[in-house]
């Protein structure tokens, strides 16, 4: 089997690399002929897509600002540069004054500025002068009144006008046997008033300083009204030191658990409340002293 003779492409023909011996018939293929010249374009006027007619709202070009915006940056720059040569022209004025006079003239100017100058701070330091016054005399006023506002709710509280609420403690008094009398009652009351007692109340009866206690026919009475056992006590205080109050030896506890059958306990509560006097005393010849 013959070898095939390598060729190269140079322009389209096959040119014969190696021609192996004894073959004198192979001859070099024609070379191919050269590709017409493609034909010149024509030109052609692009075509304008309806998008890109101007005032259509498309894609295409922004339309022109209307006349009355133009008119109106005109109308602005104007303004501006007229501002500004008004200022211009009034600083050049004030200093075109101020060249002509004489040096006597001048002095004086400068005197009379100054001297305007200090009255004005002194006038300043005279109104804060005026208003740290005011102010801390505002102040002493605000102050007073709340020293009264509190003295004024402690009076309440104390003469039983208003309804009061605290921490304090509860006595408990049970007597089947009707031994109980209002003396011991009273002593009870003034022992929880000694010990610090702010609000006090029995059966649920506030008790002022003019609360009466007396003996009644089913027992005891708080201003006329009959308290029946088991008998309650409330009082706003302390309740550490009113309990101590109330166990001192021989005093108003050691005395109920004295009689026969009566048993007292004393409880310790953080809210202790008690209603205001069913009738808050009024006074006919007291007055306020002014």
């Amino acid at each position: 089997m013959s070898s095939v003779a390598e060729a190269e492409v140079a322009g389209g023909a096959y040119l014969p690399r190696h021609q192996p011996a004894g073959r004198a018939d192979a001859v070099p293929l024609p070379a191919a002929e050269p590709a017409p010249a493609p034909a010149p374009a024509r030109w052609r006027r692009p075509r304008r897509r309806p998008s890109d007619q101007p005032g259509d709202g498309g894609s295409g070009a922004a339309p022109h600002p209307s006349v009355a915006a133009r008119a109106l940056v005109a109308l602005s720059v104007g303004l501006v540069g007229f501002l500004v040569a008004a200022q211009l022209g009034s600083t050049h004025r004030g200093t075109e004054h101020l060249a002509l006079e004489s040096e006597s003239d001048l002095t004086r100017i400068f005197s009379s500025l100054n001297e305007e100058s200090a009255a004005l701070r002194d006038e300043i330091s005279q109104l804060r002068l005026e208003l740290a016054a005011l102010q801390s005399s505002a102040e002493r006023d605000q102050l007073a009144r709340d020293a009264a506002e509190r003295q004024l709710a402690d009076l309440q509280i104390l003469a039983g006008v208003v309804p009061a609420r605290g921490p304090g403690v509860a006595v408990h008094i049970a007597d089947p046997k009707g031994s109980f009398e209002f003396q011991l009652l009273l002593d009870l009351v003034q022992e929880l008033r000694d010990a610090g007692a702010e609000a006090i109340a029995v059966n649920g009866r506030r008790v002022g300083g003019t609360t009466a206690f007396s003996h009644g026919r089913d027992g005891v009475t708080v201003d006329g009204q009959a308290v029946t056992q088991p008998y309650e006590v409330l009082a706003i205080g302390d309740p550490s030191t009113l309990e101590v109050g109330l166990k001192i030896p021989g005093g108003a506890v050691d005395t109920l658990d004295a009689l026969d059958g009566t048993k007292v306990s004393v409880e310790r509560r953080s809210d202790v409340r008690v209603p205001a006097l069913d009738h808050p005393p009024t006074f006919k010849a007291a007055h306020p002293l002014e």
